[in-house]
């Protein structure tokens, strides 16, 4: 039995050992899990979703995020403007927005986007009126009060760059847009940075303000930090089993719409390095485990996405999970007005460290840890699976080849068990691998969006790729910017 430290990274690239406290709880058989393959390519299941059926977009530039990568240092943070660029942001969040919707301005493109959605979802033609509350769900998985440190969580700069977009744009009036977490305390500078712009904007999170939280410019007191106020709110097929996973904040069940603004992310690694805490209980954080953080009881599905679990209680290889009713549900899910993807400064489990991406399409250059190449993306979709699915092939081909020279020579990215399963659920929700019929309200739940693996990561094409005009799955556009290739 090994267990794995956890790392201190020198300036040459190498290790100390010497330096590595001792880890608890982290065994090498752990990585017996980790042995996820894609299957075949091109052979998409379910309905794709979207003005542009299928579509997802992905713009890189790679100036927007150039942190040197110092991990363990506390005063040159990764979420320091310094070091992201929020105005690249932007600009990568408007083409890609224009790219998504098929226009050539901002304002085209967010009129589309509610026109799409209105009609698509509730079945009306408009599109956004004033008084209209759009919350935003940021991944906070590693946030407190006081952060300091560089592990990963949504970037201040994107989440400005979309906020920018709903008040300079769309006209949103800042009082109408929540930034949640439900289940952290959103940190200082995600605060301070959105606050800096936009003061009236709010915050929801586990409770009310803490110390170390800033103070509101415009107002002087914790105006606009708001504690979640539990209500029920999200439905299961199999409801008998949960009872706090129930609960949303009725901040966000009162809005008329969401964007999903998750990361680029895995859920799972086996190993103890430069990380500590558990292993992870799913493989993909993305879109749906999003969601984990808009309930108060995320802890009850624990054991119903665990593919561990499932495998030792359940006894099968695929099993009913939750996340594909809180992508259906009418107060989450089913009011997502956009789905994306930050991919700034991306990780290989809920606690991990920025990561560079080794392999196409971004390069990145991984030794030494301490250097500004990142995958620096965004990506963007109305189809949650189609886009988590391009998300997991870009995880998976970043697992390729890619070793930590002089420790162990263990991967730097490892994939879970079963990784594709929660796409496959919610590609067929009614007809699914795990035999589980979907219900919202007594009713069976429709195709989600469709899912597919791409032919290689060379050529990133899916089957709208190479069909354009008979594909039913997936067409993926890559728009490289900056000095990107």
């Amino acid at each position: 039995m090994l267990l794995m430290p956890v790392g201190v990274a020198l300036a040459q690239g190498t290790w100390d050992k010497t330096k590595w406290p001792k880890a608890e709880n982290y065994r090498e058989d752990l990585a017996k899990d980790f042995n996820w393959k894609p299957g075949p390519s091109n052979q998409p299941v379910g309905e794709a979703r979207g003005i542009f059926p299928g579509r997802v977009v992905m713009a890189r530039d790679p100036k927007a995020a150039h942190w040197a990568g110092r991990w363990n240092v506390n005063d040159d943070q990764w979420f320091l403007d310094k070091n992201t660029d929020a105005d690249r942001c932007e600009a990568m969040l408007s083409t890609t927005l224009q790219r998504l919707t098929g226009t050539k301005s901002d304002k085209k493109a967010w009129k589309k986007i509610f026109l799409f959605h209105n009609n698509e979802i509730r079945q009306i033609k408009q599109g956004y009126k004033p008084g209209e509350v759009i919350a935003i769900k940021i991944n906070l998985n590693n946030s407190n009060a006081n952060k300091t440190d560089n592990l990963s969580d949504a970037t201040p700069q994107m989440t400005l760059a979309v906020v920018r977009q709903l008040v300079n744009v769309v006209g949103v009036p800042q009082s109408d847009i929540i930034i949640f977490d439900v289940r952290r305390q959103i940190y200082a500078e995600m605060v301070e940075r959105i606050w800096r712009e936009f003061p009236d904007v709010r915050f929801v999170q586990d409770g009310e303000a803490r110390k170390g939280q800033p103070l509101n410019p415009k107002y002087g007191t914790h105006k606009g930090i708001e504690a979640a106020k539990w209500v029920e709110g999200v439905e299961y097929t199999y409801n008998e089993r949960f009872n706090e996973a129930k609960l949303i904040a009725q901040q966000v069940k009162d809005a008329t719409y969401l964007i999903n603004l998750a990361m680029l992310k895995l859920h799972s690694y086996p190993y103890n390095y430069m990380e500590d805490g558990d292993n992870g209980q799913t493989a993909i954080t993305m879109s749906a485990k999003n969601h984990a953080g808009s309930i108060k009881g995320t802890p009850e599905l624990h054991h119903w996405i665990n593919s561990t679990e499932i495998h030792r209680h359940q006894h099968v290889d695929h099993g009913y999970n939750p996340l594909v009713d809180l992508e259906a549900s009418p107060n989450l899910g089913r009011k997502t007005l956009l789905y994306l993807l930050d991919g700034l400064y991306c990780g290989r489990k809920w606690k991990t460290y920025p990561l560079h991406f080794p392999n196409a399409p971004f390069n990145n250059q991984t030794e030494p840890y301490e250097n500004p190449e990142w995958p620096s993306c965004l990506l963007a979709s109305f189809d949650p699976v189609a886009l988590q699915s391009v998300g997991l092939d870009i995880m998976y081909a970043q697992s390729i080849n890619n070793r930590e020279p002089g420790y162990y020579n263990v991967p730097r990215i490892m994939l879970r068990d079963m990784a594709d399963d929660i796409l496959r659920e919610m590609a067929t929700p009614s007809h699914t691998p795990s035999g589980t019929v979907y219900k919202q309200g007594g009713q069976p739940i429709p195709s989600l969006g469709v899912f597919e693996h791409w032919n290689n990561a060379t050529q990133m094409q899916y089957s709208r790729n190479l069909d354009p005009k008979h594909g039913k799955g997936i067409e993926f556009i890559y728009i490289p910017m900056g000095d990107a290739k």
